[in-house]
């Protein structure tokens, strides 16, 4: 699971109050972008009580213990008590209190424990998938802002561009209710996103400013891999995008694949073909691709980066998540240095892995 470091929202609370900038369209920016630092801090709100409830959700055990005391000392316990100190079964030396609701008998008490137990289970089971997808949408919302922020600053009329419809879509793809919530203008219409009606994807002939060439701009679409080959040889994929990402991890990748990513910050999904048969890759290898992954994340100033991996088999992605959000399993950790990739040794063409 990712642990995303991120920055709060002070900006929106303790700024002076500032005058509208008489621009509609720098105050249209402004707008977008405070509602987005709401709704960001309301999924960080929602991600703190997760925790609470996976806490909770630990304390399986000991609820199902204090429902089988009840069952066993049914006879010592008061009517209508809210509370009673009872000997633990397993350990009559230790005392439990346990809480109970005065206006039932000591085994519907016992019941309410067994029922809270079971809750607890299930809440074991299906919290943390459902705080890899939160903490994987606030690592995406702060992407966002964070490059708006520095489009703002710079002079690049193109980037400023696509990094303010970036966050316009994000009000977009919200419900009425949460934006009225988080105060948010009313969003673009999906013309003017340049939205299909039919998927909610970016569609490509969008009217958008020119855009300057960039290095590398030419060759694969988002959606394709970059695809580089290590010192040892083995085929390494890089996805160029959060849809790229999502393409990348549940189209292309095989189960017994080596999976990457950057710990604690948005970053590529990076995947280390094995091919066919028992080969596994040396300890440089993995370092080797580890640092290109912390290299395509937003740590790649960083001095060292904790750079998680697994097999592709212990990747999945929650239901309903965005593309690119994942929650892994059985993963371990190195620390590398941030390197960039050498362009020697990238190639343009990527065939389909699942047909290898």
């Amino acid at each position: 699971m990712f642990d995303d470091e991120l920055d709060d929202d002070s900006d929106i609370t303790d700024e002076a109050p500032k005058a509208e900038p008489a621009d509609p369209v720098e105050a249209r920016r402004l707008a977008v972008r405070k509602a987005v630092q709401r709704y960001r801090s309301r999924l960080q709100r929602k991600l703190a009580g997760l925790h609470d409830d996976l806490a909770e959700s630990k304390r399986g055990a000991e609820f199902r213990r204090y429902g089988e005391t009840l069952l066993a000392y049914a006879h010592q316990v008061p009517a209508r008590a809210s509370s009673v100190s009872l000997p633990d079964p397993s350990d009559p030396s230790r005392m439990l209190e346990i809480a109970l609701d005065p206006a039932v008998a000591p085994p519907a008490n016992a019941a309410r424990w067994f029922k809270k137990a079971g809750k607890a289970d299930r809440g074991l089971k299906d919290t943390p998938p459902r705080i890899a997808a939160v903490e994987a949408e606030i690592a995406d919302v702060s992407a966002k802002l964070d490059a708006l922020a520095q489009a703002s600053a710079g002079d690049d009329d193109a980037v400023l561009y696509d990094a303010t419809i970036a966050l316009e879509r994000v009000l977009f793809e919200l419900g009425s209710t949460v934006r009225q919530q988080i105060k948010a203008p009313e969003p673009l219409s999906r013309r003017e996103l340049g939205v299909s009606a039919a998927n909610g994807q970016p569609r490509s002939n969008a009217a958008r400013p020119p855009r300057a060439p960039q290095a590398g701009a030419a060759g694969p679409g988002k959606l394709v891999p970059m695809r580089f080959t290590t010192v040892e040889g083995w085929d390494v994929l890089i996805g160029r995008s959060s849809e790229g990402n999502d393409h990348l991890t549940v189209h292309m990748a095989r189960p017994e694949d080596y999976w990457f990513h950057a710990h604690g910050c948005p970053g590529s999904h990076v995947v280390l073909r094995r091919g066919k048969g028992p080969n596994e890759p040396s300890r440089a290898t993995l370092e080797e691709v580890a640092s290109w992954a912390a290299w395509h994340s937003k740590a790649r100033t960083a001095g060292k980066v904790p750079v998680h991996w697994t097999l592709k088999k212990y990747v999945r992605k929650p239901r309903g998540a965005k593309a690119g959000l994942v929650y892994i399993e059985r993963e371990q950790a190195l620390m590398v240095r941030p390197v960039e990739p050498p362009k020697d040794r990238m190639s343009d063409v990527v065939d389909d892995a699942a047909n290898d």
